[in-house]
């Protein structure tokens, strides 16, 4: 008994099957888009039929390539996702301290407020630069030598 012909590959049967490439994860060969392709439209086609269509053909080897140079994604379980859910633990504890600091420098400037309005205070005496730092060079006779230093010290 001869075998039945299958579905005419036209436009439609075309973007059905790119559309299953688009949508592919994992091994791709051409058995297991046959599969794919009859559990999708009842339709069972050659590898060499599928071929014969240029931009089946093209989607194939597309798909295929993209599918070989892509990076894995990190699978649960996996020292890639633990590295990141333990990255994540550590920026979550970071952004909680950074948020109770932020509340504690609030609450301090708060009290700066009240106490420089209390004291009669200006913005401008509040925000006058720093006098400058008094620093002075060390004289000659108070440097102790590094050897000397050394021998007090072991004794």
């Amino acid at each position: 008994m001869a075998k039945s012909r299958g579905r005419i590959i036209d436009d439609l049967v075309i973007e059905v099957i790119e559309h299953l490439l688009d949508t592919w994860q994992g091994k791709l060969t051409w058995d297991l888009l046959i599969a794919a392709i009859k559990a999708s439209i009842a339709t069972q086609y050659t590898r060499q039929a599928l071929a014969n269509h240029e931009r089946i053909a093209h989607a194939f080897s597309d798909r295929q390539k993209a599918l070989r140079n892509r990076e894995e994604s990190p699978l649960p379980g996996s020292p890639q996702v633990a590295a990141l859910m333990k990255k994540i633990e550590t920026l979550e504890a970071e952004n909680a301290r950074l948020q109770l600091e932020c509340q504690r420098h609030r609450a301090m400037f708060i009290r700066w407020v009240s106490n420089a309005q209390k004291k009669n205070l200006t913005a401008e005496e509040l925000n006058a630069e720093l006098p400058p730092a008094q620093r002075r060079a060390t004289s000659e006779e108070n440097v102790v030598p590094l050897t000397k230093a050394r021998k007090k010290t072991r004794k």
